[in-house]
């Protein structure tokens, strides 16, 4: 009898058992190990245990009687029962009340729960159901078989990829990527289907060279990285040469790349040139900055421009950013014509589409002198790389100078780096005076000069006053000035010993120390000088005969001195005034002191003359005319030619000079008190007049410099114009027809002479003598770099449409734009895009689209773009879309090309939508 509990489950779990078991089992049915659903598919004597083979009945029994002789001892007759029931079910599967399918590892499923993977869930996550009541969810990647149950969907070796319905089967050898079949790269980058080398990245869908920084890749496949210090032009990593602003200053095989500022290998430039048509001169005002406050907007100084700004916001300040301009405006209305108070201002050198001008910044005080000029440089020392940023050096109204460093990146806050209280004195200046930077002692820091002061370009400090070291050594001291203005002085290494020296009037300093060099002593006057302080002359230097060191030139009291280093007379010239009747200007002026002296080859001859405002004409003094008789083409001995003007107001107004058609002959760019005019340099005969410039006059002169880094250049006209108060300012004019040759980004003071300064505002430490270099025997001239007329040639060379959403009334455009030609461009050129219906010529402007970055020789630039075509076309007519670069929609561009023909793509098929 069976009295024990144990004894009682014990037989249960044996009936149980022994129930599933099927006597009429025949070979084919599993053996033990085998895999089973039910018992039902296991040999005699064996049961489908937990695990889903076919085990023996004492190993579920030894289970059985192992729980309850634990349960035994420690639980209640309940919990040993029902641990036995659970051993019991999980080695019976055909136990009644629940289908085979929906048994799932001793768990029966209800519906609509189902088994997947030993576990009831919710839902099946593959989608596919399998079973006779749909209990079981196949894996992912299997489908269910007739006999219900689940097997794999690929063959042997595949492997199954996707989700639900969009599951397949990746080859051998193949990886499931996101539910793709993709090649199985292993380490390496898979892109686009096909596996990068080991030295490559993927970019853009294209297996390309691995390089620290995409914008260093080149080569036509991207193949190649460009390594610091090498640029890529033509498809190839080239070694960038030394930094330059001119071609001159390049090794024979290299030219000047303006964009980048260093010199590169011409071979990998194809040839591309643009030559201005001869005598096709069209100026036009291209902007005009007025005061944002209406108030203070006559201008009667110098300005100067340089790079000031980080406009770009690529945290660094020079030639890829846009220029500025420093100037000092006043109110004629208000205080006057003459040793008024000024404003200093900066302004960018880029034109608002409005033709006004931006202003960065006005400094609020102290007061600038109205017409005294400015200048512009990294007065730090050269050693402190992260101190580059030119500073602004100023003189004040009533005596001293100051100078201003950049506070903020964008030039919108400034601050007083250092100011002198004292110098220059009344002894020095009493109007006009123009202060020049140069590293006179070679350490590095540069100085400020103003006549013949020397300030530490660092604190402001006096470092030496030439009156009081010519005075000890008993010369008289020339300071600089003529005509009541100035002064206006130089700095070179007039006799190439190694030392800079200073030049004011008639007097050469030491640059270090100040003592006199030597003196000219004059004997010779061709008119009075008004005013209480001497006229010592004007100056500039240059090279007027076959030996190495250079000649001086002052312009004092009507007439012109060439100087020997030494100091000893070359050459005097008298300026002619009008004192014959009739008067062709306003003549006959009682004075004719004359304005400072410009260098430059007026007349394209190889060798320099000489330049000069006096009270009555604009003179050209050229060393050729002269013998009997004269050369073709001279006015009289030593006088090339003669011009009529009116300046009898301060007889020593500056001038300028270029060569806006780069065929070797500059022309002279003057102001005077009526009218602006642009001279043939070779005759003087005038090129161009405008009649609407008025100015009391002082020392100032017009500007030609690349003011918006276009690669073209402009010219900076100083306007006070007494007659208005709103038509003062500053006007930049421009070449209607974008004919004017290329030239600097930089003239940063009233002395400018190329090798002074470099474009990006930094003062050498060791000045190259400008008189040596033939192309650079010039003073206040810019230049024109070497590769003078090479020109861009911008192309859209693809233009693809996506018709895959037609249906929809959308289209996706690429155009890929390029520069094919022998010179960068700056970011902003134009590409008009334009639909055209084939059977009616209708056309739409899509779109206009600006270039985002600069555009080397070769480099190319993509734009990604959605259009929706007008409803009629799209649905009844074919149409095309065509892409030109270098247009702003109306047909003009922006550069005069070596190819103007070539820069529109049309799409190679017509596209017809039926948009729904």
């Amino acid at each position: 009898m069976l009295r024990n509990p144990l004894e009682w489950l014990l037989l249960a779990a044996l009936i149980a058992l022994m129930s599933g078991c099927d006597d009429t089992a025949t070979s084919s049915l599993g053996k033990v190990g085998d895999d089973c659903v039910g018992n039902s598919q296991c040999g005699s004597g064996l049961v489908c245990g937990p695990q889903k083979t076919c085990i023996v009945v004492e190993d579920v029994l030894v289970d059985i009687v192992a729980d309850l002789v634990n349960d035994q001892t420690t639980t209640s007759d309940v919990d040993v029962q029902t641990d036995v029931q659970t051993d019991v079910d999980a080695a019976e599967s055909d136990g009644p009340g629940c289908p085979s399918d929906r048994q799932c590892a001793g768990s029966c499923c209800e519906a609509p729960n189902v088994c997947f993977n030993g576990a009831c869930e919710a839902t099946c996550s593959s989608g596919v159901l399998c079973g006779a009541t749909q209990g079981a969810c196949c894996p992912q990647g299997e489908r269910c078989q007739t006999d219900g149950s689940c097997a794999s969907i690929c063959n042997p070796g595949e492997l199954a990829c996707g989700t639900g319905i969009s599951v397949r089967c990746c080859a051998a050898g193949a990886v499931c990527l996101n539910g793709s079949c993709e090649t199985d790269c292993g380490s390496l980058e898979l892109c686009s289907g096909q596996c990068c080398t080991a030295n490559q990245m993927c970019l853009g869908e294209q297996c390309v060279a691995q390089c620290a920084d995409a914008s260093r890749l080149c080569g036509v496949q991207n193949e190649l990285c460009c390594t610091t210090g090498q640029v890529c032009l033509s498809n190839q990593c080239a070694a960038l040469g030394a930094a330059c602003t001119l071609t001159e200053e390049c090794k024979l095989d290299e030219y000047c790349e303006p964009i980048l500022g260093y010199c590169v290998p011409r071979d990998l430039v194809d040839v591309c040139e643009f030559v201005p048509p001869p005598g096709v001169f069209t100026p036009v005002t291209a902007c005009q900055w007025r005061p944002p406050s209406g108030a203070s907007d006559d201008v009667v100084m110098t300005p100067a421009v340089a790079n000031l700004t980080d406009d770009n916001g690529d945290g660094v300040t020079d030639t890829q950013d846009i220029p500025d301009i420093v100037f000092t405006s006043f109110d004629y209305q208000t205080d006057g014509c003459c040793t008024a108070r000024g404003l200093l201002r900066i302004i960018s050198g880029a034109c608002n589409e409005d033709g006004s001008m931006n202003t960065h910044y006005t400094l609020p005080a102290p007061f600038i002198g109205n017409s005294a000029g400015v200048a512009i440089g990294n007065l730090d020392q050269d050693t402190l790389l992260d101190r580059r940023n030119p500073e602004i050096v100023a003189v004040k109204q009533i005596g001293g100078t100051l100078a201003l460093r950049r506070v903020a990146d964008d030039g919108s806050d400034w601050e007083i780096m250092w100011q002198n209280t004292t110098y220059p004195t009344n002894a020095h200046t009493r109007a006009g005076s123009t202060p020049s930077l140069a590293d006179l002692n070679g350490d590095g820091a540069p100085e400020v000069l103003i006549g013949n002061v020397v300030l530490n370009g660092q604190d402001g400090t006096l470092i030496w006053d030439g009156r009081v070291t010519a005075a000890a050594q008993g010369f008289s001291g020339g300071v600089g000035n003529n005509a009541f203005l100035g002064p206006s002085s130089t700095a070179a290494d007039v006799n190439l010993d190694g030392l800079m020296e200073v030049i004011a009037g008639n007097t050469v300093y030491n640059g270090v120390d100040g003592s006199v060099v030597c003196e000219h002593t004059y004997t010779t006057q061709n008119s009075t000088c008004q005013g209480n302080i001497p006229c010592d002359g004007f100056t500039a230097v240059g090279n007027f005969d076959s030996d190495y060191e250079a000649e001086i030139v002052i312009v004092r009291r009507g007439q012109v001195f060439i100087l020997e280093h030494d100091c000893s007379v070359k050459l005097i010239v008298d300026i002619p005034y009008d004192d014959i009747l009739p008067y062709v200007g306003d003549g006959p002026c009682t004075r004719n002191e004359s304005g400072p002296p410009t260098i430059a080859d007026f007349d394209g001859d190889g060798f320099p003359e000489i330049g000069t405002a006096g009270a009555d004409f604009y003179v050209v003094v050229d060393l050729q005319c002269t013998g009997t008789p004269l050369p073709a083409g001279c006015e009289r001995e030593y006088i090339l030619w003669k011009a009529p003007n009116r300046d009898c107001s301060s007889r020593a107004t500056a001038s300028s000079v270029f060569d806006f058609e780069g065929d070797g002959k500059a022309e002279v760019i003057y102001a005077d008190e009526r009218s602006f005019r642009i001279f043939d340099g070779t005759n003087g005969n005038v090129l161009f007049l405008d009649s609407t410039h008025r100015s009391n006059t002082r020392i100032e002169m017009p500007l030609v410099v690349d003011v918006d880094n276009d690669g073209k250049s402009e010219v900076i006209i100083p306007e006070p114009n007494t007659t208005s108060v709103a038509l003062g300012g500053i006007e930049v004019w421009e070449d209607a027809d974008n004919n004017w040759v290329r030239t600097r980004r930089i003239w940063n003071q009233h002395g400018y002479h190329v090798t002074n300064i470099s474009e990006d505002g930094q003062v050498p430490r060791v000045e190259e003598p400008n008189w040596l270099n033939t192309r650079l025997n010039n003073y206040r001239q810019n230049v024109q770099p070497g590769g003078l007329f090479d020109a861009p040639d911008l192309q859209v060379i693809d233009l693809q449409i996506d018709n895959s959403t037609c249906s929809a009334g959308l289209l996706t455009l690429t155009v890929i734009v390029a520069n094919n030609g022998a010179l960068g461009v700056p970011p902003g050129i134009h590409i008009a895009l334009t639909a055209r219906d084939i059977n009616t010529g209708q056309t739409e402007l899509i779109t206009v689209l600006a270039t985002t970055t600069t555009l080397l020789p070769t480099q190319t630039e993509t734009f990604v773009l959605t259009y929706s075509p007008p409803l009629a076309w799209g649905s009844l007519n074919p149409f095309v879309v065509e892409a030109s670069a270098d247009n702003d929609g109306t047909g003009v561009g922006q550069y005069n090309e070596c190819d103007e023909l070539n820069n529109a793509f049309t799409s190679a098929e017509a596209i017809s939508c039926n948009i729904n």
